[in-house]
């Protein structure tokens, strides 16, 4: 007898720690009693309690399941969908644009002639062209002029000066007419929304796979001979009259071309920007520079000058020497914004495109590229989504691109100093 409650006793232990932990309490002079065993061994356990046995089914079971070979599906250390972290659309935005001043303003990215990823050398020139010449116009001719009496002049010039930089941080801080790439369309759940504003269903649910794999090839004839075309990296239906950028890695509305002179791409909503841009800047020039290169060659500003080197002993001549050579390149920029502004002269005109001009395809929608709608923006930079719709399992990431000073840097001191 005293055998069988033994037996008994070690039975009544085995569901699990608990009973050991109770019982054998440590520095405890506790003894485990058989009778105690037995009882909790007894207690009533709900019909779906587990099974006595780790790893295995209830034996009560038609078909005993192995536990232990069961594949492991992480359900229990996985988030659900709704409970993840959130983040706005503009902090893990899927391309290579910049977003500051918390998405109100964009800019593009410069791939070729970059010094960071999205700061260009020939945008750094155009701001040094602008603001060089200008500044020694307001701090030299600016207040003769208006001592002499002369205040329309100064007015004006000051006026143009602010339209060029204001139509410059615009064309440079905008967004461009940007097409949201199926995944940021999927993750914001705006596809209703946009085939609203669109006319069409850019995802072609009916045709493409929700990942948008093949869809080239199953693209309704309806929309191909109006000529909308499907981009490959944003995984849409595009519109007749854009075109995927490759620097800012967007396909976007009524493409024009991307300028790294304004480090962003020029599209339907920023054209009006940049024609703009080139049209104050070259009467700011014409405004500019005569008069100041007639004040640099006026007496008072010669004995000045005189005065000036004599105190110093010569020390200002490198000065004036890269004074000379700065007017140099601002006049060389001047003639190049004429002939731009020429040549955008020519394409409104003709109701075309810059790439449409170089690729000499035709205006299919036949809308002018001045004077027509800019369209809404056609995403919310303030939306939330989950980081993790915004990757795409079946590619890899795109490598960063490289930039101008990375270049360099790795020419003269090589990859290890990177």
């Amino acid at each position: 007898m005293a055998t069988s409650s033994r037996d008994n006793g070690k039975e009544a232990m085995q569901p699990g720690y608990e009973d050991e932990v109770d019982d054998f309490s440590f520095g405890g002079n506790h003894e485990f009693s058989p009778k105690q065993g037995a009882a909790k061994a007894n207690r009533s356990a709900p019909s779906n309690a587990a099974p006595s046995v780790l790893g295995k089914g209830s034996e009560g079971a038609k078909d005993s399941i192995d536990l232990e070979m069961q594949p492991l599906t992480g359900t229990a250390n996985e988030i659900p969908q709704a409970e993840r972290p959130k983040k706005r659309l503009y902090n893990v935005w899927p391309s290579r644009n910049k977003f500051f001043c918390k998405g109100t303003m964009m800019t593009g990215g410069e791939t070729e002639m970059g010094i960071t990823p999205n700061c260009s050398v020939p945008n750094l020139c155009v701001w040094t062209c602008i603001l060089a010449p200008c500044s020694l116009y307001f701090i030299w001719v600016f207040p003769h002029l208006w001592k002499e009496g002369c205040y329309a002049l100064p007015l004006a010039t000051l006026a143009v000066f602010v339209m060029a930089t204001g139509f410059l941080l615009a064309t440079c801080c905008s967004d461009p007419g940007i097409i949201p790439r199926r995944e940021v369309v999927i993750a914001t759940k705006t596809a209703k929304q946009l085939q609203e504003q669109l006319g069409y269903d850019m995802l072609c649910t009916d045709s493409v796979p929700l990942d948008g794999r093949g869809g080239g090839g199953r693209l309704p004839q309806e929309l191909t001979s109006r000529g909308y075309r499907w981009c490959r990296t944003c995984r849409i239906v595009r519109p007749p009259r854009s075109s995927h950028c490759p620097d800012c890695d967007n396909c976007v509305m009524r493409y024009d071309h991307h300028c790294p002179f304004v480090n962003n791409c020029v599209g339907q909503r920023n054209y009006h920007f940049f024609f703009g841009f080139v049209t104050s800047v070259l009467c700011l020039a014409m405004m500019v520079l005569p008069v100041l290169f007639w004040f640099l060659n006026s007496e008072n500003f010669e004995l000045a000058v005189d005065g000036m080197i004599h105190v110093s002993s010569g020390a200002l001549q490198p000065v004036f020497y890269a004074l000379i050579a700065l007017g140099a390149l601002v006049g060389i920029a001047t003639l190049l914004s004429f002939v731009l502004w020429v040549y955008h002269v020519f394409l409104i005109a003709t109701k075309r495109t810059t790439k449409e001009f170089r690729r000499n395809l035709s205006n299919i929608a036949e809308e002018p590229t001045l004077c027509a709608s800019r369209g809404p923006r056609l995403f919310d930079p303030w939306a939330l989504v989950d980081p993790r719709d915004l990757i795409r399992t079946d590619e890899a990431p795109p490598p960063t691109p490289s930039n101008f000073c990375q270049d360099i840097w790795s020419t003269c001191f090589g990859d290890d100093y990177n």
